[in-house]
Order: C-alpha cells, then structure tokens, then sequence
C-alpha cells in the first residue's frame, strides 16, 4: 500500500477516534441533545453489534467478518487501477471506518455511536466510521457503475 494512503487512513482514523473521545467527555449518555429540526441528534450511546445493532452478543463473529473484510478490500485494493480514484479512495474510507470500529471493539468491547438521524420514523445512531463505511461503500459502487457505463458504451461503438 501506497504510504500517502496509509497516512490517509491514519489522518481519518484520528478524526474517527479524537470525534468519539469528545462526544464521550461532553454528550449525556442515552439522552438526547443538540437537535436539528428533530431529525438529527448527538447522543452519546453504546453499540454493541453492527450497522443498526444488529447481531449483538456475538463479538467474535463481528471480529471475525471485520477482519475478512479489511483482507478483501486489501486485496481489492491492489486489483483496482491507480487512476481509479473513486473506487481508492471508497476503498481508504472503508478502511478507515472499520479499523475505527475495530479498535473500540477490541478496546471497549462496543462501538461508541454518537449521531442519532431519524430516517423514516426510526432511529439510526452511528459515528464517523460508520459514515466512512457507508460513503466508501457509495463511491465503490458508482465507480462500479461507471465502469460498466464504459465497457457497454465500448461494445456498443463496436457494434
């Protein structure tokens, strides 16, 4: 791995834990505070499965899958072009955002989740991390997409 990538991930893993650290000294803990039109709230709050809570109380298993993930993006990240910006820095992101988990996992025993959004009159409460994996995960996918754009529009100039 390129070291500017590696210093990439290192910056955003700061950013992850030093914005977990502050909601955790100045947020209550499960109450609600700072509301944007009741959408969107900080709350400090323990998570202690995946994305939404789900599979909770199975540890090894989360660190298991977190580990497997973080080898295939590692070895997709080697398959995927320099010039593929998108699909590298998706990939940097997610990085990011499961290492960030990874240490409170391993560390904490739980996720430190602090950004409550309402989103169809449920509640989903995630950190940094987890917007890094999502955003990582977006940018993977249109890079994808666009790359199929090409190919198809280069069968069809065939055609």
């Amino acid at each position: 791995m390129k070291k500017a990538h590696m210093k990439i991930i290192m910056a955003l893993l700061c950013i992850d834990q030093i914005s977990k650290f502050i909601a955790g000294i100045t947020l209550p803990f499960q109450e609600e505070s700072t509301s944007l039109h009741h959408i969107f709230y900080f709350m400090n709050a323990q998570n202690y499965g995946t994305a939404f809570g789900i599979v909770e109380g199975h540890m090894f298993s989360v660190l298991i899958i977190t580990f497997l993930s973080l080898i295939l993006l590692f070895s997709y990240y080697h398959h995927v072009s320099e010039d593929d910006h998108l699909s590298v820095n998706g990939i940097l992101l997610m990085m990011s955002g499961l290492l960030g988990n990874l240490m409170d996992r391993i560390f904490l025993s739980y996720v430190r989740d602090f950004i409550a959004i309402s989103v169809f009159d449920e509640w989903i409460i995630l950190n940094i991390a987890d917007i890094f994996l999502w955003v990582g995960l977006g940018m993977i996918i249109l890079a994808q997409i666009k790359e199929n754009q090409k190919k198809h529009i280069k069968n069809v100039q065939k055609d």
